[in-house]
């Protein structure tokens, strides 16, 4: 029974490794045809435009998270909440939303437009990828000060130290490593994003853009295929980091509170970082009154348009891929778990590369890979992808979203196991308690709610994300991010703004579901 289990999981993996990782190759291959050919002219431009781009916009969220996260840690409990409410509410916006939101202030008829210069082109697209991921070194910089003890600072401050030394002797310490993981994320999210250049750009040409492009056009498959190889490079970093420090991203679920407010003097870098954070409440208040404005001057627009269809049709995709990705990721987790360290290092390696891949290179894989006719040992299996494919492109869409969401459930579930007390695990062990009821004891009551967390996080990912599903679904496909950007090519703004509060409401939903799902221990 033990062996057929094994074979079972064994088999279900090498499939999802097929399913996935031949997509992967072929376009690895077809990236390195293509580039013994010749770079396609102005990619080289396009390239160096685009790192401009994403550097710009990575170092000022970098500024705007971490100025915004020392003020928050500076202020009292209450205060501090309605900061990270208004900074990380971000994450519910899709990329998409905040290019619609930059047209509405600074477009031809935007509300600021007389006082602003044209904001579309590079620094439209600048303020909205800078705006999108503001969140990430906030959440990373508050995740990392939770444990700081405050006694720590009132020794420095008591022994002469300013804020200068608070922050290198205090704060600095604990934020290197995660600012590292999330500066890399941040730079591949700004480069693979096609959304924001397909409303800004102007002629401003941009990597994910042009790949996009080709995807769509049925272009040349060799650039699609370089541009996505080019995406994944600045992964390989952020590969190295997580592998030498072993699994850093289950650190984050350990809580230590939220801690009472760190009191630092007055000092040029405390009223710096503040300043910096009115300025960021400052854009995120501008971006939302415009938002709200123009919505309200067209109220006609504001139902229809399929959003309630594609907002069902999106929701029922992630749930199927969700069907797929928890058991694929507890099933690699306990493979990983109760292997020998060098498969579980293999495991590790494996979801943590799909966990950090763009999903515009995984969105390109699979649609360069299964639009057409594909040829197996037991026959041709038909396209997969648009919607004259076989299940009107479902499969390419469940595919993608689960490939992409699965590594997610495989921390979660190391993460939990690992909370377990060892002195436990060791004692029923030892008693003699089977697997099945230390799986029922011990390892559920850990890991059941971290995965339930996980598992809506998974959905908030898919309901916001516009790759990889926009590079697998028809152009007509009822999906969220498929509409929004049939609704901007046609410069409707108000719909995306009614359809974003719709993906917002229900995200809010799932995370109330979430969190009560959290408490059940």
């Amino acid at each position: 029974m033990r062996a057929a289990r094994g074979a079972l999981a064994l088999a279900l993996l090498a499939s999802a490794v097929l399913a996935v990782g031949w997509p992967l190759l072929r376009i690895l291959a077809e990236a390195l045809v293509a580039l013994h050919a010749g770079l396609p002219p102005g990619l080289g431009r396009t390239a160096a435009i685009s790192l401009a781009l994403s550097g710009g916009a990575t170092l000022l969220a970098l500024l705007g998270g971490l100025g915004s996260a020392l003020t928050a840690r500076c202020l009292p409990p209450r205060t501090r909440r309605l900061l990270d409410a208004a900074l990380l509410s971000l994450l519910l916006i899709p990329p998409y939303t905040a290019a619609a939101a930059v047209l509405a202030v600074g477009g031809r008829s935007g509300l600021l437009h007389d006082l602003l210069p044209p904001l579309p082109g590079a620094p439209g697209m600048l303020l909205a990828l800078t705006t999108t991921l503001l969140p990430y070194p906030y959440a990373a910089a508050r995740l990392a000060w939770r444990g700081v003890d405050p006694r720590l600072v009132d020794a420095v401050l008591v022994h002469g130290g300013g804020t200068g030394r608070v922050l290198r002797l205090v704060l600095l310490p604990p934020l290197l490593r995660p600012v590292a993981a999330v500066a890399v994320v941040m730079l591949v999210t700004a480069l693979a994003d096609p959304s924001v250049p397909a409303v800004l750009r102007g002629r401003v040409p941009t990597l994910a853009h042009t790949a996009y492009l080709e995807v769509m056009a049925w272009g040349d498959e060799g650039t699609a295929a370089l541009v996505a190889v080019l995406l994944a490079l600045p992964v390989l970093p952020l590969l190295l980091l997580l592998a030498r420090t072993g699994s850093p991203l289950a650190e984050p679920w350990r809580g230590h509170g939220a801690g009472p407010a760190l009191a630092l003097p007055p000092s040029p870098i405390l009223r710096t970082a503040r300043a910096v954070t009115v300025l960021v409440l400052a854009v995120i208040a501008a971006l939302l009154t415009a938002a709200a404005v123009r919505s309200s001057l067209a109220p006609g627009e504001l139902l229809g348009h399929g959003a309630v269809a594609a907002l069902g049709s999106t929701l029922q995709h992630a749930l199927l891929a969700l069907l797929v990705a928890v058991p694929a990721g507890l099933v690699t987790a306990g493979l990983a778990a109760r292997g020998a360290p060098r498969r579980a290092a293999l495991l590790d390696g494996l979801q943590l590369m799909l966990l950090v891949l763009p999903g515009t290179t995984l969105g390109l894989a699979v649609s360069l890979a299964y639009r057409l006719g594909t040829p197996t040992p037991v026959g041709t299996l038909p396209p997969l992808v648009g919607g004259a494919s076989l299940g009107s492109g479902s499969i390419a869409i469940v595919l993608v979203l689960a490939a992409s969401t699965a590594p997610l459930v495989h921390v979660a579930a190391r993460a939990g196991r690992a909370q377990i007390p060892r002195g436990e695990a060791e004692t029923a062990e030892v008693l003699g308690v089977g697997r099945r009821r230390r799986l029922l004891r011990l390892v559920l009551p850990q890991a059941a709610p971290l995965v339930a967390v996980v598992g809506a996080a998974i959905l908030v990912r898919m309901m916001v994300s516009v790759t990889p599903v926009a590079l697998v679904a028809a152009p007509d496909a009822p999906m969220v991010p498929a509409l929004a950007l049939d609704l901007l090519d046609r410069a409707a703004l108000a719909p995306v703004f009614v359809l974003t509060l719709l993906v917002a409401i229900t995200i809010a939903a799932l995370a109330g579901g979430a969190a009560a799902a959290g408490r059940l221990r």
